[in-house]
């Protein structure tokens, strides 16, 4: 079974954890010292079993009162991306390189670049933006913080984060009305690494260089609690209700409402995630 293989990546890196007994359908584990949950739903078992739509975002709310984390981990998420989830997990767990942003300096990429790493290093791959910016670890520390497999080229600066944004959208009605509003689409590191200040940092620039009244996110409840957003800054607006979602049980590729209506007739199952959070930061534009 696929649950097996995440235990077997949580004893490999001696990282305790307590089989639980939850009032759900699905596999419950926890890890004490991290204070997270990992919730394993099977397709098949989903299947079998009638849940009403808010489960995973009420399950995720009561977690979230004891000041715990869960990641709502779907067998499709796992089998199309099994070496970003195992990153992912271990990166919540304290294991990956660490680095600093100051090791690191920030520059406008292309298209190309930016979809190739999110595709890469993001669950949710890449997205339309207009604006794609760049972290670099500078050159004289790719030995220090890299693995030699990853340097393509010992001079060159080397590619550690990507943060997207959305065109500006100016407000027209009620108090925002007259700012304009931006939204942070897409960030991810290289997998297997953690840039201290790297969001911070990406995010500045591109405020320095656009001047935004505010910009808004959303916080993918299946896993995220929303606590690195407010770190950065940003202010909870609300939660928004869980989303429906399409799985082609041929390929296990995931597809949203609006998608679906274009499909062909196939062997397809409809689930719902946990909901997101909505987020948003001020910036004061006339300092």
């Amino acid at each position: 079974m696929w649950q097996s293989n995440i235990y077997t990546l949580l004893e490999n890196h001696q990282i305790s954890f307590e089989i639980k007994t939850f009032d759900s359908p699905f596999e419950v584990i926890y890890l004490p010292q991290q204070q997270l949950f990992l919730h394993f739903i099977s397709l098949e078992n989903f299947k079998n079993t009638t849940i009403p739509p808010d489960f995973f975002k009420d399950f995720s709310e009561k977690i979230q009162t004891q000041q715990q984390r869960i990641i709502h981990l779907w067998e499709d998420v796992y089998a199309n991306n099994v070496a970003l989830v195992n990153a992912r997990i271990l990166a919540l767990c304290g294991h990956s390189k660490r680095l600093n942003a100051r090791h690191c300096f920030v520059e406008r990429i292309d298209n190309p670049t930016a979809e190739a790493f999110l595709n890469e290093n993001h669950l949710q791959s890449s997205v339309k933006s207009k604006f794609k910016y760049g972290l670099f670890l500078k050159a004289q520390y790719l030995e220090k913080f890299i693995d030699s497999a990853l340097i393509q080229e010992k001079n060159k600066p080397l590619l550690i984060a990507v943060a997207t944004f959305s065109a500006g959208r100016a407000m027209k009605y009620g108090e925002r009305a007259g700012t304009r509003s931006y939204e942070l689409l897409r960030f991810a590191t290289l997998k297997n690494h953690h840039v201290v200040g790297g969001m911070d940092k990406l995010l500045k620039a591109f405020a320095n260089e656009h001047q935004p009244d505010d910009v808004m996110s959303y916080a993918d409840r299946d896993w995220s609690d929303g606590r690195s957003y407010e770190t950065l800054g940003f202010q909870k607006i609300e939660n928004s209700s869980p989303q429906q979602i399409w799985i082609d049980t041929e390929n296990l590729q995931r597809y949203s409402a609006n998608q679906f209506t274009n499909l062909t007739e196939r062997a397809f199952m409809r689930i719902f995630n946990a909901g997101s959070i909505k987020y948003i930061k001020m910036f004061d534009t006339k300092e």
